[in-house]
């Protein structure tokens, strides 16, 4: 209910004397003088007019006072109506409030033991990839005998390279060989008997004529001896006036062809000697066998053939590509009458057909895995086929910006999965004591958690932090305590403080 009050100040009327007879008034300005009857006409006036004016005053205090005792009144009146429309407003919420309380059912939280899983993702890979190419360098490549996919043996033939070239020169080194062998041979063969014979012959010869050299030297050593000694004395027998100069010279020129004769003499016997010793090894060779440089010369020849012989059977096998492993061909690069490089991939080989999943997990989790434990693998968040695998290897390096270490898991071979499938692992790392409440008690709002318990008729929120989440519990690590009555069904539609009614 409004009130409006609207009121304005009276004015008090002032009669107007002129009303009843008109009286002039003259100023300086050339108006007619006033005379005494005119002057106590005014005076009348005047007092009548004041008179007048404090009864009007009177009575407009009079109307005021009466207004505000009568806005008072009404004021008084509007704030007790107000305040009964206000109880009464409360009282009818307080009805409506008791009769609209939710209806929700409760549950206690509660500590039960729970299994921490560790879920891990990561690519498929071989678990020993090879890569297998060719030693062999600019030789084409005549057949490729496998393709993707194929399963082969160790030491199977997975393509053969052009090996014209190489067979013809390990040819002509197994030629060269053979003739290495027959020189080593006649080196280390006794001669026939007839040429060593003649060679016995010849050294005789040669020490015939050593002993004919070797007499002709003694006796140049007698005349030479014998010249000398004339010159010395016919040069004594000069000096004493005894012989003419003439005869003196002509006695030192014959001991200057002496000695020279002598000398000739040795040098043809050092020869001859020389040619007896080569007569001697000859017969001794003939005899015996060849001389033993002619045989380590030709052993040397014959293992250096035989090297480059082994060297080349070896490039030879070079040129049929095999299998190093049991596996299956994940990648094909070689293809027909392409000319190969050293070190170039022609296959790719999933070693023994074992497949890992190389798990990528965070430094602070790599110390709760261990060798050995088991990890169920899935392809899909909703995959119903499942498998298991095993950790065979942790990695011992971590990287040092993203903090990820490496987890390799061992999977089964006829799980169907193929290199660069991404799956997903999950570890079991233990089971330990949790407090926990059930899915649907939980309220997520503005990126926080609550859970309601409940005091009196009301519901009171808690901020809560979750653990693990399973499909029939929540884990709560913070934010509340074992056995407090939790709001479950209906909770998600509860504000704090809310009135609730505990459904049976």
């Amino acid at each position: 209910m409004t009130i409006v009050l609207r009121g304005s100040i009276l004015q008090p009327e002032i009669p107007n004397k002129a009303s009843h007879g008109d009286v002039a008034v003259h100023d300086e300005s050339g108006r007619a003088p006033e005379s005494s009857a005119e002057k106590h006409t005014e005076k009348n006036v005047a007092t009548t007019t004041v008179a007048n004016v404090d009864a009007s005053s009177t009575a407009r205090k009079k109307l005021v006072t009466a207004l505000i005792i009568g806005a008072l009144t009404v004021a008084a009146g509007v704030g007790f109506y107000y305040q009964q429309s206000l109880s009464n407003a409360a009282a009818d919420n307080s009805k409506h409030s008791l009769n609209t309380a939710q209806s929700v059912t409760v549950a206690k939280a509660t500590l039960i033991p729970v299994e921490d899983e560790l879920t891990v993702t990561g690519t498929v890979s071989a678990w020993d990839p090879l890569n297998i190419g060719a030693e062999a360098n600019n030789l084409r490549i005549k057949a490729v005998n496998v393709e993707e996919g194929d399963f082969v043996k160790k030491g199977q033939t997975l393509a053969l390279l052009n090996s014209a070239l190489l067979e013809g020169q390990l040819d002509e080194a197994k030629a060269r060989l053979r003739s290495s062998k027959a020189t080593l041979k006649k080196a280390i063969t006794p001669n026939r008997q007839e040429e060593v014979l003649a060679l016995k012959a010849t050294l005789a010869q040669s020490q015939a004529t050593l002993a004919d050299q070797a007499a002709a030297q003694k006796e140049a050593a007698y005349k030479t001896k014998d010249a000398e000694l004339n010159a010395k004395r016919y040069a004594e027998l000069h000096r004493l006036g005894v012989s003419s100069s003439v005869e003196a010279e002509t006695k030192q020129l014959a001991a200057d062809s002496a000695r020279s004769q002598l000398a000739s003499s040795e040098a043809k016997v050092n020869a001859a000697r020389s040619v007896v010793e080569e007569n001697r090894e000859k017969v001794l060779q003939a005899e015996n066998g060849g001389r033993g440089e002619d045989i380590e010369i030709s052993q040397a020849t014959i293992a250096q053939t035989e090297a480059q012989i082994k060297e080349l059977t070896e490039q030879l096998n070079q040129t049929i590509i095999k299998a190093p492993d049991d596996g299956v061909i994940s990648k094909r690069s070689a293809h027909l009458g392409e000319i190969v490089s050293t070190g170039t991939p022609l296959f790719s080989l999933i070693r023994l057909n074992k497949l890992e999943l190389r798990a990528q997990v965070p430094d602070i989790e790599l110390a709760k895995i261990a060798v050995g434990q088991k990890v169920t693998i899935s392809l899909k968040e909703d995959d119903t086929a499942k498998f298991i695998g095993k950790v065979r290897l942790i990695s011992p390096l971590v990287d040092d910006s993203s903090r990820i270490g490496i987890v390799r898991v061992a999977l089964p071979e006829k799980a169907g999965l193929k290199p660069g499938m991404f799956v997903k692992g999950q570890i079991k790392l233990g089971t330990r004591s949790a407090l926990t409440v059930p899915p649907q008690a939980v309220s997520r709002r503005n990126g926080e958690c609550f859970v309601f318990t409940i005091d009196g008729e009301r519901a009171d929120s808690h901020v809560v932090k979750l653990g693990s989440e399973s499909d029939g519990y929540v884990e709560i690590t913070s934010g509340l305590k074992p056995g407090q009555l939790i709001v479950c069904d209906g909770a998600k539609f509860l504000s704090d403080r809310d009135l609730v009614r505990v459904s049976k």
